[in-house]
Order: structure tokens, then sequence, then C-alpha cells
């Protein structure tokens, strides 16, 4: 019986693992996405600033679309002192 549980406990951990793993490794293939979109203008406080602008101005039911992708949302603003890039793109999100 104590066996099996250490066994069960190995096995958890070692999923846990995994799973943080994967987590770091969607984390990172996200970060090169954005650091395609922005390009040299890149700072992560702007990316999260603009998808908490998009998330307040989305509508109820696309907002409770992505509540269900995703289990928790940042509602707070960053604390940032990143220079936002000047290209047309971000001259939209700045308005």
């Amino acid at each position: 019986m104590t066996d099996k549980l250490i066994t069960l406990e190995k096995q958890i951990k070692r999923l846990k693992e995994k799973r943080d793993k994967l987590y770091t490794q969607q984390a990172l293939l996200f970060y090169k996405e954005v650091e395609k979109i922005f390009k040299g203008g890149f700072c992560p406080a702007l990316v999260l600033d603009i998808l908490i602008k998009t998330n307040e101005t989305a509508s109820a039911l696309q907002q409770q679309e992505w509540e269900q992708r995703v289990p928790s949302f940042r509602n707070e603003s960053p604390n940032s002192n990143c220079k936002k890039p000047q290209t047309t793109e971000a001259t939209h999100y700045e308005s």
C-alpha cells in the first residue's frame, strides 16, 4: 500500500513537472510571436496593456468566451515605463 502511494506521488510530481515545462514552452512560443508582431518596440507590459484594454472593451459574450478558454485573466493595469512603438498599429491601440 505504501509503495503504491509513493509511486502515485512520484507520478503526480512528474506530471506536474511536465505540465510546468509545457506551460513554459507555450509562454516562449507566445513571446516569440508577440516579438514578431511588435518588432523593435516590443515590451511585455505594452502587450499586457493591449490585452487588458481589449478585454475591457469586448462584449460580454466575447469576455465570457475568453474566460471559458482561460480560467483567469489579469484585470489590473501594469505599472510600465516602457516606450510604445510609434507604428500605425500602436497608434490605434493608444487612443
